[in-house]
């Protein structure tokens, strides 16, 4: 059995993400997990022992999987606690899940599998990334990029670019956690142009569990790509199981992307139970994640 803490009830389902989770949670309920709400936040219940009222104690330890939006890590751990003490265990622990979820955190662990980057916790540590790295460079928080605000909200080509988008981000302190990451830019493989002059390159979406690969999917939403041949399948696939190996997270979501020269790499990685789909079909998905097991 697989119980699914949802926080579908509590969003608005005519939004992209609404409607996306809403056919996460009834994919779950049609594959045989137990579905219980879960508030977005304390603000009325106050505490994740109210949040989780109508989740019953099991006898047997039972895994958990949370369906929403990212929390912060405080608010993380106490639902984990919560619902550990009625014997559901949500899939990756605490602290597995702020390093899936945090750049600082898993980037030491990656190595030559993703580029170059250098870590900020102020506007007064900028000076760093032009000892370490190039103008231009791709800049982002700790959680989150200014992605969905086109090409010029994530690329500095100068140090005062750089210092606005790290002013916007530290601004927003759930998609930066007070962090601001400078990244070497890299030539992708790209497939179209935005209406925001984003390259649309050859990204993807493959979501890992327990060193498995469950599913994968082209990454840009209003995108597709050619298929996959074969042994792309098989790189990318190896290249995924390794990223989750070094970071240690049961459950994660590594999105990897395609050079120029034809090489593959690690872009970034988040927890599974916080990503979006892109192109990965949610059936093929959760058909194999409501079949894990407490144990390995």
């Amino acid at each position: 059995m697989v119980v699914v803490l949802s926080e579908d009830s509590f969003v608005d389902p005519d939004t992209i993400n609404g409607r996306e989770l809403r056919s996460i949670v009834e994919a779950a309920r049609m594959l045989g997990c137990r579905i219980y709400p879960i508030p977005v936040d304390f603000d009325e219940c106050e505490t994740a022992e109210n949040a989780l009222a109508y989740l019953p104690e099991f006898d047997a330890p039972v895994v958990g999987l949370w369906a929403g939006y990212i929390p912060s890590v405080e608010r993380y751990t106490a639902i984990f606690d919560a619902a550990a003490a009625k014997g559901v265990y949500l899939i990756n622990t605490p602290s597995q899940h702020q390093t899936a979820m945090e750049f600082d955190k898993f980037y030491p662990l990656l190595s030559e599998l993703t580029p170059d980057s250098v870590i900020a916790s102020a506007l007064d540590d900028l000076q760093i990334v032009e000892e370490r790295l190039q103008f231009p460079v791709f800049v982002r928080g700790a959680v989150k990029s200014n992605k969905d605000q086109g090409l010029a909200a994530c690329v500095a080509r100068d140090r005062d670019e750089l210092t606005m988008i790290a002013q916007q981000l530290l601004a927003r302190e759930r998609r930066s956690r007070g962090k601001i990451i400078a990244r070497r830019l890299v030539k992708f493989r790209t497939v179209a142009v935005d209406r925001q002059s984003f390259p649309i390159s050859r990204e993807y979406r493959l979501f890992v569990c327990r060193g498995v690969v469950l599913a994968c999917g082209f990454y840009w939403d209003e995108y597709h790509d050619t298929a996959l041949a074969p042994a792309e399948q098989e790189t990318i696939g190896a290249l995924a199981i390794e990223a989750t190996r070094r970071v240690g997270t049961p459950f994660v979501a590594v999105d990897v992307g395609q050079l120029e020269n034809g090489d593959w790499i690690v872009i970034e990685i988040s927890d599974g139970q916080f990503a979006g789909l892109s192109h990965v079909s949610v059936f093929e998905l959760w058909s194999k994640l409501a079949g894990i097991s407490v144990d390995p």
